[in-house]
C-alpha cells in the first residue's frame, strides 16, 4: 500500500514534476511555465487565485547516497476566481497510476476550494485520455462541451467537463464540514 502526503508545490518539487509532466503529455508545460505559475502574483494575492499541490512519499532516497527527500507522485494546479475553479493541470507519475492518488489529490483540491466558496469546477481533457475522463466522471464531472482541435500538437478535441454544487449558491460558507462526496 502506498501512503502519501499532500502539500503545497514549491520549486524543490519542480525537477520531479517536470519528469511526470514530460511522461504524461504530448506537449508538456515547460519548466518556465511552472516557474511562472509558482511565482505568479496570483499565488500571493488576497485572496490568492492560483493554487498548486503535490502528493508525495515521505523521505524516499531519490539517488544512492542522497539524503531522504519527498518523492512526487502526482500534482495539481488550479485557479479559483470567486466561485469558479478551473483545473489547469493534473498528472501522476507513470509508475504510480491507477492507485487512487490522482483521485485523492483531486478530491483534496475540490474540498479545498469548496471550503473557500467554490461551486463550479471546470476542466478540459483530451478526448482520447480515457483514464482521465473516467476519473473525472467518477467524481461527478459531466461533459458540457467540446473544444474542437483544442490541442495543436495532435489536433485532438478537448472535452470540457464541469461539476456544479449549486446548492451552495445562497448558503453561508461552512468551514466546519465539507459537502464534497
Amino acid at each position: 500500500m502506498v501512503r502519501w502526503k499532500i502539500q503545497v508545490m514549491d520549486k524543490s518539487h519542480l525537477e520531479q514534476v517536470m519528469e511526470i509532466e514530460r511522461a504524461s503529455f504530448p506537449t508538456p508545460w515547460t519548466e518556465k511555465m511552472f516557474l511562472e505559475e509558482l511565482a505568479s502574483p496570483l499565488t500571493k494575492g488576497s485572496p490568492p487565485v492560483s493554487f498548486h499541490f503535490v502528493a508525495s512519499l515521505r523521505g524516499r532516497y531519490l539517488t544512492k547516497g542522497s539524503p531522504p527527500a519527498d518523492f512526487v507522485l502526482c500534482y495539481i494546479i488550479f485557479w479559483m476566481f470567486r466561485e469558479e475553479v478551473h483545473i489547469l493541470n493534473l498528472a501522476t507519475h507513470p509508475d504510480f497510476r491507477r492507485l487512487g492518488i490522482a483521485h485523492s489529490l483531486l478530491l483534496f483540491a475540490l474540498d479545498f476550494s469548496y471550503r473557500r466558496g467554490a461551486i463550479l469546477y471546470l476542466l478540459e481533457a483530451r478526448e482520447g485520455n480515457q483514464p482521465a475522463l473516467q476519473l473525472y466522471q467518477k467524481l461527478g464531472f459531466a461533459s458540457c462541451g467540446v473544444r474542437r482541435k483544442y490541442y495543436p500538437d495532435t489536433g485532438e478535441d478537448a472535452i470540457l467537463m464541469g461539476l456544479f454544487y449549486g446548492d451552495r449558491k445562497d448558503e453561508k460558507k461552512d468551514h466546519e464540514q465539507s459537502r464534497i462526496p
